[in-house]
């Protein structure tokens, strides 16, 4: 009696997952440009099994929303540069990103939105001028009436930079011989074929269906007076209709048969699929089979996917000393270490490669008074903002830095190893007089925001 419950709650429990229970979409990639997931497995899945793969997404219910498995958020790819915001001369161009997934205020960095200078073209266009018309030409026909024509060319100036002139350079005007012409006939187009008298034909009869079509004398019709000729040949013509199919035998599917096992060793993937279009095969232009001849299928493994170790940061570099012994502002060689953690390894994951701790010698330079420090060169300059419209400034930068001892700059014991400075010195930088620290796109900076300016540049 006992067997027999627990093989009617086995059964319930398995009803419970097909009619999707808790289920959701499950898909095995995500869209790098929109974060969305992409290539569905199946629908009806538990969240749990989807989700053994932690790089897998999914959908629930009427929901549009994409959620990774993963428990960490992402940067999307940078989307494509937009077109350039002018058609000649500087304009600029944009892109954008966005921040998708779990924990969306973990995605490393602030930058979503990127702006750069572009020019599609160096110049803007510059319309021409018309010259004077030419003389009338002469009559196009020597009876009846027919045409002449004068012209002009956009010459003066001619136009520059993709620029054009307005108007036409051709005039035409009607002009009267005073003279009759004969109209000789000619046959207007053919006629569209008439319908052949069967839709299709039977394999190895001799009846060939017939079609005909008929034109008329009327482009133009022949003359009275002056006499014109009339159109030569007949005005029907008769087609076997040799050209029609077989009548047609649709095809039908066979049943289905797998071409593969399980795509994957862990966690939901898919199963494909086949079938042959024999039962018939399409005849003599008949319907092909509807669908396509490979699908896919979920399969469930029921396995967890390995998730492999990943390091922290490192930590920040430790004190740097050396025991029972004063090396600050000395050329003495002390000792510093910094560590960082192995996390998220599970289910017979890879460890981390490498070490957990990172070991180098110093000099203590913290607080060590070095007097005088050198700037560096000049960054890039930046783009305009606002970047278009008066005032539109651009600026750029630079740094006072120290200048640190003469000390060796590498240890030879047990093994040669460099040795760095360590801490924050005190120094100091010439004034920055003479100097600029922004441009302006229309006048000058004046006087006085030049030396705020470049007092904030020096501080910074």
């Amino acid at each position: 009696m006992q067997s027999r419950v627990l093989l009617l709650l086995g059964i319930l429990c398995f009803l419970a997952r097909l009619t999707g229970a808790g289920s959701v979409r499950c898909f095995s990639g995500v869209d790098r440009l929109t974060g969305k997931c992409a290539d569905l497995i199946g629908e009806g899945i538990e969240e749990e099994d989807c989700c053994l793969n932690i790089n897998y997404c999914f959908t629930t219910g009427d929901n549009a929303n994409s959620h990774l498995c993963r428990p960490t958020a992402e940067w999307s790819d940078w989307s494509i540069w937009s077109h350039c915001s002018v058609t000649c001369l500087e304009g600029v161009q944009q892109r954008r990103r966005i921040c998708y997934g779990k924990g969306r205020g973990n995605c490393h960095g602030t930058e979503r939105l990127q702006t750069r200078a572009c020019v599609d073209q160096e110049c803007c266009p510059d319309d021409g001028s018309w010259s004077e018309w030419s003389l009338w030409s002469t009559c196009s026909v020597t009876c009846l009436t027919g045409q002449r024509v004068r012209s002009r060319s956009c010459s003066e100036p001619p136009p520059s930079c993709g620029g054009q002139c307005r108007g036409v350079s051709l005039q035409l005007q009607p002009c009267d011989t005073k003279q009759i012409c004969p109209t000789h006939g000619s046959w207007a187009p053919w006629g569209p074929w008439g319908a052949c008298d069967k839709s299709c034909r039977h394999e190895g009869s001799e009846l060939v269906p017939i079609r005909s079509r008929r034109r008329v004398c009327s482009n133009p019709a022949p003359s009275l007076s002056p006499p014109g000729t009339p159109c030569p040949g007949n005005n029907t013509e008769s087609s076997l209709c040799d050209f029609l199919p077989f009548c047609p035998v649709a095809g039908s599917w066979g049943t289905w048969s797998a071409l593969s096992p399980c795509s994957v060793s862990c966690g939901v993937g898919k199963v494909r699929q086949g079938r042959t279009c024999d039962r018939p095969a399409p005849k003599y232009g008949g319907a092909a089979c509807p669908g396509g001849a490979i699908g896919d299928i979920p399969c469930n493994t029921r396995i967890p996917c390995p998730v492999h170790g990943s390091w922290t940061q490192w930590s920040w570099w430790s004190y740097c000393e050396r025991p029972h012994f004063n090396i600050s502002c000395r050329p003495y060689v002390g000792q510093q270490k910094r560590t960082r953690r192995c996390v998220g390894q599970a289910h017979n994951g890879h460890p981390c490669p490498g070490s957990i701790i990172e070991i180098r010698a110093c000099y203590n330079a913290d607080h060590c008074w070095y007097g005088k420090g050198s700037w560096t060169d000049w960054n890039a300059w930046s783009l305009c903002e606002p970047p278009c419209g008066k005032p539109s400034l651009r600026s750029r930068a630079r740094s006072c830095v120290p200048i640190y001892p003469n000390y060796p700059n590498e240890t030879t014991f047990k093994k040669k190893a460099p040795i760095y400075f360590w801490g924050f010195p005190n120094y100091e930088c010439d004034d920055l007089l003479g100097e600029r620290g922004r441009l302006a796109a229309g006048p000058a900076v004046s006087e006085r925001s030049r030396l705020r300016l470049k007092e904030v540049t020096a501080f910074l």
